[in-house]
């Protein structure tokens, strides 16, 4: 029976050991989620320039205590890591908040970027040799598990570890059907055991709150301008223009209005530009060539402003009366006469033009 008992005895103490080197090699936190907050609908006009800011810079609390690892002598590495979260396809551009430079990333959302920024914290680390504390600088995040790390320290220490994320909506292309982004923008996790063990079940995602992108954009509607029917005679000269010009307006409808969001580009057409190219060249500057079977010979089409000027054609112009805090309706008149460029030969005299909006 003595003998049983001691037995007995020995197992329990044994499995305690056990339990206390488990204790003893461990990192506590995560997982977790942590939110970022931007507004749920953000208004572009459809070609802002590539660059600039579609949301204010948001970012997460400064924390340092994300996980806590308690490390023994010599034998453990430990630290923390940050890497980018769903959108990891660089679109080439870089961007700065003052802090750090941050490369952008695609969405989903054609057009529209996420530029991320992290840094991350490091509390004691014992006698570590790589001997880095507290917060590091401003970086983007990065493609992979990136951060730093002890190798292993002389002394055994308790430290903890956190990081902090900044991130903002960027203009990276033309925005033409707008959608919906929403997921993960990156994620930080802790390093133990050797220097390649990134605890990735316990990390820390940052979570960015759906952002609905509407592309803001005026009607513009089709233009059928008749010209009427002249003789060779109305046009007695090269250069001669035809004897009854054909007023039309170009209309940009239902333009939207908007408020300006300071520091952005958003929420409003700031600018808007046009331009008309004809679908076949010109004969000579600014007169348009006719198109179509069998076209009438010696003549093109010119356009003219209200003042009476010859308008410029594949020449951009902006709208100067064009107003984005209050949108509404736009007309832009002109008037569209035949030109002799040679000698006059019959038959149909159509031409086409292609109306361009740049909306700023």
């Amino acid at each position: 029976m003595t003998t049983i008992l001691k037995l007995v005895r020995l197992i329990v103490l044994a499995w305690m050991a056990i339990g206390a080197g488990g204790a003893w090699a461990e990192c506590t936190g995560g997982p977790s989620t942590v939110m970022l907050t931007l507004p749920s609908t953000v208004s572009v006009a459809r070609d802002a320039p590539v660059g600039t800011l579609l949301t204010s810079w948001v970012s997460s609390p400064a924390t340092t205590n994300y996980f806590n690892c308690t490390v023994p002598v010599n034998t453990t590495a430990a630290g923390v890591r940050d890497q980018i979260g769903t959108f990891n396809s660089s679109s080439g551009t870089t961007i700065s908040d003052g802090n750090g430079t941050y490369t952008v990333y695609n969405t989903n959302v054609a057009g529209v970027g996420v530029a991320v920024g992290m840094r991350f914290y490091v509390g004691s680390i014992g006698t570590c040799s790589t001997g880095f504390t507290g917060w590091s600088p401003w970086g983007s995040a990065p493609a992979t598990w990136f951060g730093q790390v002890c190798p292993y320290s002389p002394t055994a220490y308790t430290g903890s570890f956190g990081s902090q994320a900044v991130m903002a909506l960027i203009k990276t292309g033309t925005v033409s059907t707008g959608g919906t982004i929403s997921g993960m923008v990156a994620q930080t996790a802790p390093v133990y055991g050797t220097t390649t063990s990134t605890l990735t079940g316990q990390a820390v995602a940052y979570q960015m709150t759906p952002v609905t992108i509407v592309p803001m954009t005026c009607n513009t509607p089709d233009v059928t301008v008749p010209m009427g029917n002249f003789v060779a005679a109305d046009f007695p000269t090269v250069g001669s223009l035809s004897p009854r010009p054909a007023s039309f307006n170009v209309s940009l409808l239902n333009c939207p209005a908007g408020v300006a969001v300071s520091g952005t580009q958003a929420g409003i057409i700031h600018a808007v530009q046009y331009q008309i190219d004809p679908s076949n060249g010109t004969v000579i500057t600014n007169v348009a060539k006719l198109g179509g079977t069998s076209p009438a010979g010696g003549v093109g089409i010119q356009l003219f402003t209200s003042s009476g000027a010859v308008f410029p054609l594949s020449t951009l112009q902006s709208l100067s009366t064009f107003n984005g805090t209050s949108g509404g309706d736009y007309l832009i008149p002109f008037t569209a006469r035949y030109y002799r460029t040679g000698t006059v030969t019959p038959g149909p005299a159509n031409g086409v033009m292609t109306l361009t909006v740049k909306y700023q």
